[in-house]
């Protein structure tokens, strides 16, 4: 079994936690992290800056990083989607998943940072083969 797999499956069960929640703890984190249905597009939005913003002031840093950092935002989107459906399937009150979809909307975000990141190393590493090109004729 692979290393991403047995990720998914721990924060697939890790997400259940989240059924044995009570409505007041629920109510509380949504209350305490100040969250609203606006507030999960907020990390993907940063991810995806992030990403690009790393990469053009970084360089090729995090290029060995890009696996890690793609297992951990599989597992906090697990973790959240499993939550998701807990919560709802033992609630059954819409408002009360805002806290594991933040979760799964933090890993979505993860992985964005580090999409957008290897999109623009990409993008870097094409220009420059280009201007050696020309340069070479």
């Amino acid at each position: 079994m692979s290393l991403t797999t047995r990720l998914v499956i721990l924060a697939g069960l890790v997400g259940l936690m989240f059924y044995n929640a009570s409505e007041q703890q629920l109510w509380a984190a949504i209350i305490d992290w100040q969250l609203g249905w606006y507030k999960l597009g907020v990390p993907i939005a940063w991810g995806i800056i992030l990403g690009a913003l790393v990469n053009l002031l970084g360089g090729r840093v995090l290029l060995k990083w890009l696996e890690p950092i793609t297992l951990v935002a599989a597992s906090l989107t697990t973790l959240g989607l499993t939550g998701t459906a807990a919560v709802y399937g033992a609630h059954q009150i819409g408002g009360l998943t805002l806290a594991p979809l933040f979760i799964s909307s933090v890993g979505v975000g993860v992985y964005l940072f580090a999409y957008s990141y290897a999109r623009f190393a990409g993008a870097r590493g094409a220009r420059n083969e280009e201007s050696e090109d020309s340069v070479d004729k």
